[in-house]
Formats: structure tokens, C-alpha cells, sequence
């Protein structure tokens, strides 16, 4: 069986249709071995670099006998215009990698290349290429419309998620993105938006008002401005988020009526007062990996605010045979799964949170197992068995330290509270389609809104469809892919398949060793086992393995996305 690389390849006509890196040296000594056709004798003369534009050169070779000129073009030029096709393929290149110009220069420079265009030939290279991603984006954001419309029945209202993000960390980054993703089995990115609240061509403009007003007149009439927000950063998200509900009819014909967001209140009560569509409630699902990371903060937080406090056992919260991390992300991880397993039935939900606090607060005095489960309850299993069970056969998280996080778990476990995510849904598509941009348009560097939006054009076409979808792209563009575009893009495509097919089966494997390991437990419980772990997370765990568990908790079996970034809490 052919993999996807190799027929990827046998697409391009041309086995030849390749760019090569050869030494000059190496390509004067082969013309040495040839006659030259106007004299007929061996050749022998000089090179002259006659034209260049970035990594484009016109060469032309001169025979000393005759004089006789042969040129070559190390590239061709485009169909659609005067531009050459290797600084063009260099430009996609650098977004795709994360480059910007002078992260090409380097690379080129060490390889002993010509650099690239110059800094404002290479903007208009950027200003061109987007024309073209942007509408590969939007078919493919057509396409993954129709996939959820077909998986929905026909039905054209949807259920999405949404989440905004910024291109610099806090809240004062100059560009965001958004974006909306379907909530199919495979979610794909339906639609994406942007803002900038600063515009580079309008700064170097500035100049000009008070040397040529009439020229800096003609040029703002004319020039597309890229300043399309006004306001704080941190309210850019509501208004991208609202603005494609408000087009998702004219665009697609279709309305978002359930919406998967964060904690972040600002969004759905803007959907809310400003109602997109007429007369239709918009509804808010809560993210529930976002909910249950709740737990962790708060707890975290009770734990730094008190590390000085004698509790009323006379000891501090912190230290060994106390409330440590790998304590706090266990808790994580069992109120993440408890939402996962019950967030179609509230009763069940808010037994099995408070059955968490209740089972670690537990002793042999009062035993509070009331609501927990066979499954992974030490104490049940050993009743179960007409055993008797020691709670204090292992150190347990001290009372004392438990009293001062019950407060996490009166506000989070209330079924006030727990109703929010009631039905709720995932934001992992909308973290991993981020992580993907970022690789492209990483945030430690700046960049304008230009490559900004070709990174998320690039990243939405990746996403949805995996970089041998970039086949189609590349074909807009030039005449042919290429012979080793090709390849390149199919071997990426196959590996990322291969590598979520590996996570699927890894998570497959450790639900499978779960239940043997549960059901192997509830008939060989013996009195001397600790009440203070729970099945399902072997006893011997170390902090780092637990955070490991949590991330890997925080993916469902239907939301297998190998670039998932965990998201922050509200």
C-alpha cells in the first residue's frame, strides 16, 4: 500500500520540478566539459551575474573564444505576474516556519544563499500571497460547514465553540484572533476573525502630512487600512466573536444557537444584550476542562495565601504528610472526570463531586462513602468482601488541611454551580487550532497583521484538512506544487495521522488497563490498603506524572488534537 507522501508525488507530472542547491564552482567546472555552440570548442570564459532579485538570479556565461552568451534563470516566473516563484515560495515558507524576514535572512545567510527581497518587496510578496490563502480558507471553512451540517441531520443551526486569543501574552497585545469551531466528532474551524489596532503602512505614512499633504491624502484613499479596532485589548475577543455570529447567515446560512465558551462571562453576555439574531436566546454551554482547572487554581490559591498559617492541628498546610500539588491536581483530575461521566444528570454530578472531598475527609470513626463508587471506593470494596477497613493504614490528607479547601468545593460542587456545565462541551478544537497558529506566528515576535492573517489562513487549511490539502494552494499559485513540496507536505500529513492514530490507541490501552485494574481490586481488597487513593491513578504517582494524567484527562476520546495547548482559567 502507497502512502499518501508517495502518491502526493506521482500527482506532479514533472519528477523534475524541483529547486537545487549547487556551488557555482560545480556548475562552471560541468560547462568546461562541454563545446560551446558558437565556436565549437571546449568553453572557457566568465560569469557574470547580470540580474538579482532575492533568491531569483539571471546568469550569463561569456566564451572567451567567441563570445558567444548563454543565460539561465534560476527561477520562473509566476503565470499571474512580473514575480518569481522562489521568493514567493520563500515567503510561504517563512510563515509556515515561523520566520520572519530576518529569520530568512539567517537561514539563508548560514546556508550560504543570496538573502531575500528587500524589506518592502517582501511585504508586497506577503500582501500577494494572502489574496490566495485567504481564499483557500474560506472554501475550507465552507467545507467543514457542510461536514457539520451533514453530521447535525441537515439541521442548519449549530452548536459551536468560540475563543479569542492574543498575539502577544497579556492584555496589551496590538493584534487578536478568533475563532469558531465546529462540534462535530472531528471539529473543524468554521470561521475566523481578527483585529489590529495599529496600522504599519499608516505610522510610515505619518511623515508625509507635513512634507506632501496632497500625497499622504492620495495614499490614505487609497491604500487598505489594517487599523480595525478601537479599544482595550482584552474586549477584542467579544467583538470578533460577535461579529462572525452576526455574518454566519449571510455567509453560510446557518445559526450558531449554542455557544461552548470559557468562564470568561463577556462573550456570552454580549451575545446576549446584543442578540444576533432576532428573537433566537443564544445559549452557553461552559467548557468543562476550563470548570474543572477551577479546582486547581482555587486550591493553589487557598494553599499560597495560608503557607504561613498554623492550622488547628498545629502544623502548616504545605510539607511532607500535608496538602501537597500532586495533592491538588489529583482533586483536578477526579472533578474533571466526575463532569466528564455526569454532565447529562446533575443529581449524579453533584454526588459524585462532593463524593471526592467526602472520601479523603473520611476516617474510621466516620466513614462518608454514602455516594462513592464500587469502582475505585477502597472502603466499598472491602464491604463488599465482609472485610474490614483501616483508614489510617496510610498517611491521608490531614483534616485540618481539607477544612481550609471545603470552601473550593462549597462553591464549585453546589449544584448552582455545577448546573453550568450541565450539557456542556470542549474548547479543545479552538486550543489546538492556537497552538497550530502560534507555531507560525510564535509570541515572543512581532509581526504584522498581514502575516498575522496569512498564519491563521494557513493554520485554518492545515487544521481542517492537514497539510496535503496545501496541494491545491500551492497549485493556485504556481503552474505545479513540486516534486518535493510535494513530498514534504504528504510525509507531514502522514505523520500527524499517524501520530494522533497513536494517541487514540495509547488512551484506548490505558481505559482498557483502568478497568482491569478496578475490577481486580474490588475482588482483592484486603483491610491494609489506603483509603486515601483512588484506583483508576495508580498510588505511586509523582507530581510530574499527575500533571502528565491531567492534560491527558483534559482530552475526550473524541477529541483527539495532537497540538492541544491547555487553556488558562478565567
Amino acid at each position: 500500500m502507497q502512502n499518501e507522501s508517495t502518491t502526493s508525488k506521482q500527482n506532479v507530472k514533472d519528477n523534475l520540478d524541483f529547486n537545487l542547491i549547487i556551488h557555482m564552482n560545480s556548475l562552471i567546472s560541468l560547462l568546461k566539459q562541454f563545446l560551446c555552440p558558437g565556436c565549437n570548442k571546449y568553453w572557457d570564459g566568465s560569469t557574470t551575474v547580470k540580474e538579482r532579485n532575492g533568491l531569483y538570479m539571471q546568469l550569463e556565461f561569456m566564451c572567451y573564444n567567441c563570445g558567444f552568451l548563454t543565460r539561465i534563470y534560476s527561477s520562473p516566473k509566476m503565470q499571474t505576474g512580473r514575480r518569481h516563484e522562489i521568493n514567493v515560495r520563500s515567503g510561504i515558507g517563512g510563515t509556515l516556519c515561523g520566520l520572519g524576514r530576518s529569520g530568512v535572512m539567517k537561514l539563508l545567510g548560514a546556508l550560504n544563499l543570496p538573502p531575500p527581497i528587500q524589506e518592502h518587496k517582501y511585504r508586497e510578496v506577503q500582501e500577494f500571497i494572502l489574496n490566495y490563502v485567504e481564499k483557500a480558507q474560506e472554501q475550507s471553512m465552507i467545507d467543514a460547514v457542510q461536514d457539520a451540517i451533514s453530521e447535525a441531520g441537515g439541521v442548519e443551526e449549530l452548536t459551536v465553540s468560540g475563543d479569542g486569543a492574543w498575539l502577544t501574552r497579556g492584555f496589551t497585545s496590538l493584534h487578536g484572533i478568533a475563532a469558531i469551531c465546529s462540534t462535530t466528532v472531528s471539529p473543524k474551524v468554521i470561521d475566523t476573525n481578527w483585529c489590529s489596532k495599529k496600522c504599519s503602512k499608516c505610522q510610515g505614512a505619518e511623515s508625509l502630512r507635513h512634507v506632501n499633504f496632497d500625497l499622504f491624502s492620495t495614499f490614505q484613499e487609497n491604500h487598505e487600512c489594517q487599523l480595525n479596532f478601537i479599544g482595550t485589548s482584552g474586549a477584542m475577543e467579544k467583538e470578533m466573536i460577535y461579529e462572525m455570529f452576526c455574518r454566519s447567515l449571510p455567509k453560510y446560512d446557518i445559526k450558531y444557537i449554542s455557544y461552548i465558551g470559557d468562564g470568561d462571562a463577556k462573550v456570552h453576555k454580549y451575545l446576549t444584550t446584543n442578540p444576533p439574531y432576532p428573537g433566537v436566546t443564544i445559549k452557553k454551554l461552559e467548557d468543562t476542562n476550563h470548570f474543572a482547572k477551577r479546582m486547581l487554581t482555587r486550591i493553589k490559591k487557598i494553599k499560597q495565601e495560608n503557607k504561613n498559617e498554623v492550622l488547628s492541628d498545629g502544623k502548616k498546610i504545605a510539607g511532607k504528610g500535608r496538602l501537597t500539588d500532586a495533592d491538588a491536581i489529583t482533586f483536578k483530575i477526579y472533578f474533571a472526570k466526575a463532569i466528564r461521566e455526569s454532565k447529562t444528570d446533575l443529581d449524579k454530578l453533584y454526588e459524585k463531586s462532593w463524593a471526592i472531598f467526602k472520601h479523603h475527609y473520611s476516617t474510621d470513626k466516620e466513614p462518608m462513602h454514602d455516594w462513592c463508587d464500587p469502582q475505585w471506593c477502597k472502603y466499598l470494596q472491602a464491604k463488599l468482601n465482609g472485610q474490614q477497613f483501616n483508614h489510617n493504614s496510610k498517611p491521608a490528607i490531614p483534616r485540618a488541611c481539607l477544612d481550609l479547601i471545603k470552601p473550593v468545593f462549597h462553591e464549585l460542587c453546589s449544584k448552582t454551580s455545577l448546573a453550568r456545565v450541565i450539557d456542556g462541551g470542549s474548547q479543545n478544537a479552538n486550543e489546538a487550532f492556537h497552538s497550530l497558529l502560534w507555531t507560525m506566528v510564535p509570541k515572543h515576535r512581532f509581526c504584522s497583521s498581514t502575516i498575522l492573517r496569512t498564519a491563521l489562513g494557513l493554520s485554518t487549511i492545515i487544521y481542517n484538512d492537514g497539510y496535503d490539502s496545501l496541494d491545491k494552494l500551492f497549485t493556485s499559485f504556481f503552474s505545479s506544487i513540486g516534486y518535493y513540496s510535494a513530498e514534504c507536505f504528504g510525509r507531514l500529513h502522514t505523520m500527524r495521522k499517524s501520530f494522533t492514530s497513536k494517541i487514540k490507541k495509547r488512551r484506548k490501552k490505558r481505559t482498557t488497563t483502568t478497568t482491569i485494574t478496578t475490577t481486580t481490586a474490588a475482588t482483592n481488597t484486603s483491610s491494609s490498603e489506603s483509603d486515601d487513593e483512588m484506583s483508576f491513578i495508580p498510588n505511586d504517582k509523582n507530581s510530574t506524572d499527575l500533571t502528565q494524567d491531567l492534560i491527558a484527562l483534559e482530552l475526550s476520546e473524541e477529541d483527539a488534537d495532537v497540538d492541544y495547548e491547555p487553556g488558562g482559567d478565567d
